[in-house]
């Protein structure tokens, strides 16, 4: 089923006609000592939310993570206790990942960072590893092209409007996804996205630096000077706007004249300091400590076909069962029979 639009959090406009927000956000908290357990036992006890949940022995992972489901679909994740080598226990930390754009409002997210806060250090207690900058632009995915620099490059293409361009090394710093955000969403209008991965509050200045190189086609499709190419012309100037690195390849003559037709065809799609800071001031609103009694953040239970009002007065703790004297009620039974 398509949709209409995306869904933002916080979304900001900026000078290239796009729209900048917050995709992904990875944060670390620092648990006191030998209160991780007590996390796991409240989640638990919780039965108002779905989760799936799996253990992982190997270095360099969390021992307990979970995959909490919200009721749209959409999840995020939760590490709890990280294994480290030569280490007799996990650590005593956490690592929450979600994208505010998709489950930022979700009351399970919200009752589970006030889990983590509630347990954390008092020096240092929750850090910004590092988070996506999402870039989108309502144009179709052939209007852009990722160029290649001195970081690695990747690239899967099965169509021209089926092509994801990768820059930087996987799960990085600097890493840059630009691809179909209208194929991979289900939307009815065109939609293209660039992914940046920010090291934690970086500056502007330090986002630009890792700022890819990002050209978008003009309509000159049409003009005298292309319409002028012949055959084998035309041919080469299209495989330049897909791949514009190979016009090394060319002659001097005609690495010239396609370079200057390249120049007219594509415009650099520049980074926006402005429309950043906006972003980056509300990102560092995660690594602050949320309002005490937060209604939003607390439990509740969603039951269909009553008001949405509707929570019991009391989940936990879970109260025993009282015996019952089976032969009382045998006899019981009798008695009513007669």
């Amino acid at each position: 089923m398509s949709k209409e639009k995306l869904e933002y959090k916080g979304e900001v406009p900026e000078k290239n006609g796009g729209v900048y927000s917050c995709d992904k956000v990875q944060l670390l908290f620092r648990l006191r000592y030998d209160t991780a357990q007590t996390l796991l036992d409240q989640i638990a006890r919780q039965c108002w939310f779905e989760c799936e949940h799996w253990e992982s022995r190997r270095c360099g992972t969390y021992r307990n993570q979970f995959r909490i489901v919200c009721r749209d679909g959409n999840s995020y994740w939760l590490g709890v206790g990280l294994v480290m080598y030569g280490k007799g226990r996990p650590a005593d930390n956490a690592k929450l990942e979600f994208n505010p754009n998709k489950v930022g409002r979700e009351r399970s997210l919200l009752w589970l960072q006030d889990q983590l806060w509630s347990l954390c250090k008092v020096r240092d207690p929750c850090t910004l590893k590092q988070w996506d900058l999402a870039c989108d632009w309502a144009q179709p995915r052939e209007w852009y092209s990722l160029r290649k620099d001195a970081r690695l490059y990747e690239e899967t293409a099965y169509s021209r409007a089926n092509r994801t361009q990768y820059v930087g090394a996987r799960n990085a710093p600097g890493r840059c996804k630009l691809y179909n955000k209208q194929m991979e969403a289900g939307l009815d209008k065109p939609m293209t996205r660039l992914e940046l991965t920010v090291p934690g509050l970086a500056a502007a200045a330090e986002v630009a630096a890792l700022w890819p190189v990002v050209y978008r086609l003009a309509d000159v499709q049409g003009s005298a000077e292309i319409a002028a190419l012949n055959d084998t012309d035309r041919f080469i100037f299209a495989t330049l706007l897909d791949a514009p690195d190979r016009i090394t390849e060319l002659g001097r003559r005609k690495r010239e004249r396609m370079a200057a037709l390249l120049e007219d065809a594509r415009y650099r799609v520049e980074f926006d300091a402005a429309a950043y800071g906006k972003i980056l001031r509300q990102v560092a609103q995660y690594c602050e400590r949320p309002p005490a009694n937060n209604p939003d953040a607390l439990p509740r239970w969603e039951w269909q076909g009553v008001e949405p009002e509707w929570q019991p007065l009391e989940c936990f703790p879970y109260e025993r069962a009282q015996r019952v004297d089976k032969n009382r009620n045998v006899k019981g039974a009798g008695k009513d029979a007669e």
